[in-house]
């Protein structure tokens, strides 16, 4: 079986290969020139490039590495005077070999892991991105120092190169420290170089990563006179050690503010505006005392920053979708009030429709029926059944009866005439409650005058819960007591009516099944956004029903 290629990152796409290829030489060369021991730029670039292209165009990008590899190092040997060895610079073929050939397959190495984890451009954005690029260019940065630790081993002597210039030459000898010192400064610059460019290129070439980019780019060109500053300062104290040390460290306090502000993007710029930074002290001779310390504080706080940056936009994009969940959510919940007052507003408007219609058609028919009885009384009398009449009339008070707890049940008339207060306390459920022998006690609290802006649809409901609660507590709970509370108050653009009614009796919570009266009730309030508990006392039930009704101004 053969690996699939992958495919060409977005933005790259549309390139003919020979431009990419092309851009990829003359950038590395000039990278080549302006890196040195401790800062690997070239490196980082080889291996963006190698990271974006498909597979298919790896063997260009191989060869022009190693063409422009081979050039730089003529011309290096040239602007040096170096005389004799492998074209006119490499001590061997061997040394030829490793110097240019190696280089772009070892950095594949690094390459490949992230194309079998899938990491993609548009991947490098979440924090299990950023830790697999991590481990790949950490791989590729060990891999290309030991590399180069073989050049040196091979050739002898140790260099660093500055502008195409050997400087710091040092014989091996037996100094096995010396070699440690060589790989670790080799490992630290490429990762550093990896680090520094391959978020960038990630960040130019993916589309969703260049949103908002001018804004980061205008608050880091805010920071320019910050870094100048510094490096003034550095040049200054360049007779103070251990002053300059900390003026370097202060550049990093810049990678921290704009990975939080920016996130692993910010992270990117400022890690590489400080990298330049410390590399611009270098070239103009302000080198650090101690550089491997500073490589060393570079990588692990570029590396913890990158992580640092990609959480924190993970949470900010976590924080979003919940955000816009939350609105959704908000969104349906308010529909659905909405559709439940229509409901119910429907409801309230069939229940008058029928006790309108229950009123005109029995309750006539009934009043015409004891008028006729009474007028046939004498006759009835006189054909000796006088007990008939009063048999009739009292089957037909009965009747009137029945059809008014009827039509109270389905629209309250005392509510129109009353009030919703004036109802409870000097309606039918009073007459309920003390014809049961109930000391009934009502109290009312807050503005009463918000209760003239309460929907129907709320007043309804209200005196609902009231007539279920009392209708059980005479019926079920065998008590001697039973106090009302009703509370109105405006809060936040709401009505809030609080209904709390309380029995001294036998009743259990445990007792009420659904599908009984209070459950519905609790449907209906639940409906129009409020709440509805039952709790237990020692005696007795609490009702606490809360309603919750927006004020139109």
């Amino acid at each position: 079986m053969h690996a699939a290629p992958s495919p060409p990152a977005p933005g790259t796409a549309s390139w003919p290969a020979w431009v990419a290829v092309l851009a990829h030489g003359i950038g590395y060369w000039l990278l080549l020139v302006l890196g040195f021991l401790h800062w690997h730029v070239a490196t980082g670039l080889l291996f963006l490039v190698l990271w974006l292209l498909p597979r298919r165009q790896w063997p260009a990008v191989i060869v022009v590495t190693i063409v422009v590899r081979c050039l730089n190092g003529m011309l290096v040997g040239w602007r040096n005077g170096v005389e004799g060895g492998f074209l006119h610079y490499w001590h061997d073929a061997g040394s030829f070999l490793l110097g240019n050939f190696a280089e772009p397959f070892l950095a594949i190495a690094g390459v490949a892991l992230l194309c079998r984890a899938n990491v993609r451009p548009l991947a490098l954005a979440s924090v299990a991105g950023i830790e697999r690029f991590l481990a790949a260019a950490l791989v590729a940065a060990a891999l290309l120092a030991g590399k180069d630790l073989a050049y040196v081993l091979n050739e002898g002597s140790v260099s660093d190169l500055r502008l195409a210039l050997l400087v710091d030459t040092q014989r091996l000898g037996t100094d096995v420290s010396l070699l440690a010192f060589f790989f670790v400064k080799n490992l630290l610059g490429h990762f550093i170089g990896m680090l520094l460019v391959v978020p960038l290129g990630a960040w130019c070439v993916e589309a969703r990563h260049r949103r908002g980019s001018r804004r980061i780019l205008g608050e880091a060109m805010m920071l320019a006179p910050f870094f100048i500053g510094l490096l003034v300062l550095v040049a200054l104290a360049r007779d103070s050690n251990a002053l300059a040390e900390l003026l370097r460290m202060l550049v990093l306090v810049a990678v921290v503010v704009f990975s939080m502000r920016h996130g692993w993007r910010g992270a990117a710029l400022s890690l590489w505006s400080a990298s330049t930074l410390i590399a611009l002290e270098d070239h103009l001779g302000f080198a650090a005392q101690w550089p491997v310390w500073l490589q060393l504080f570079i990588a692990i706080a570029g590396a913890m920053a990158l992580m640092f940056g990609a959480t924190v936009d993970g949470l900010r994009q976590q924080a979003g979708e919940l955000a816009q969940a939350k609105r959704h959510q908000l969104r349906l919940a308010e529909e659905l009030h909405e559709a439940a007052l229509r409901n119910l507003k429907v409801e309230e408007r069939e229940r008058h429709r029928l006790a309108g219609e229950l009123h005109d058609e029995f309750g006539q028919n009934l009043a015409a029926l004891q008028t006729h009885l009474k007028l046939s009384a004498p006759d009835l009398a006189a054909a000796g059944r006088v007990g008939v009449v009063d048999r009739l009339l009292e089957i037909t008070r009965l009747m009137q009866q029945n059809i008014g707890r009827v039509l109270d049940s389905l629209r309250p008339a005392a509510l129109d005439e009353l009030g919703l207060f004036g109802a409870i306390d000097r309606g039918s459920l009073r007459r309920l409650a003390e014809d049961a022998g109930l000391v009934f006690e009502t109290r009312l609290e807050g503005d009463a005058r918000l209760l003239a802006r309460l929907n129907p649809v709320y007043r309804v409901a209200a005196f609902r819960v009231a007539q279920e609660a009392i209708t059980n507590v005479v019926r079920h709970a065998r008590a001697s007591r039973c106090t009302l509370r009703l509370r109105v108050s405006a809060r936040d653009g709401q009505l809030c009516l609080f209904l709390d009614i309380r029995d001294d009796g036998q009743g259990r919570v445990e007792q009420i099944r659904p599908g009984n009266g209070m459950s519905g009730l609790q449907d209906r309030v639940l409906a129009l956004g409020g709440r509805l508990v039952i709790s237990q006392r020692k005696p007795g039930l609490r009702v606490h029903a809360m309603l919750r009704q927006p004020l139109r101004r």
